[in-house]
């Protein structure tokens, strides 16, 4: 495969991502049927992707123009709702009295590799004027993005999976 038609595909998945956070949280909610670690994680995925897939197109047109401003509000926009993800992800655990599962500290390690990448891409770019993070940034933030999905879903299938089932597989 080229590297310009897997540029494509990771750029263009973005709202196909979206619609799979949804259905899987509705798929979560019909099967957990309470309020669960799970539930939760699913929920501030779910939304934080909708809210992101929505403002690309608004961000894009600003960060087109001129000026480090105009840079700083696409990449402090990602940023900054990718700590707030991470800050709703343990306060509604907290809320709600919820222990932090496998999928919720994944689900917070991927946002904080997320909002990492863009403070150190930003930085990079217009404070020191290098371009060492170019690839990392370019490919990391959609890969983390698609890798998140189904390591949230096997996490979450392992989780439900019997203890019986569990000691047996490790054996």
């Amino acid at each position: 495969m080229e590297w310009d038609r897997l540029e494509f595909i990771l750029f263009s998945l973005d709202k196909y991502l979206f619609i799979a956070y949804f259905l899987l949280l509705i798929t979560a909610i019909r099967i957990e049927k309470k309020v669960s670690s799970v539930l939760i994680t699913f929920t501030v995925v779910a939304v934080t992707n909708g809210v992101m897939t929505s403002l690309v197109p608004m961000l894009y047109q600003l960060a087109a123009n001129d000026g480090i401003g105009y840079k700083f509000i696409w990449y402090g926009t990602f940023c900054l709702i990718d700590v707030l993800a991470i800050y709703l992800l343990y306060k509604f655990h907290s809320m709600l009295k919820q222990s932090v599962s496998a999928v919720a500290e994944v689900a917070g390690v991927a946002f904080l590799l997320l909002a990492t990448l863009q403070a150190v891409f930003f930085t990079e770019q217009y404070l020191f004027s290098t371009d060492y993070s170019r690839a990392f940034y370019q490919y990391g933030i959609p890969l983390i993005n698609i890798a998140l999905l189904p390591a949230l879903v096997m996490l979450w299938l392992l989780q439900r999976m019997p203890l019986k089932q569990k000691v047996l597989r490790a054996n």
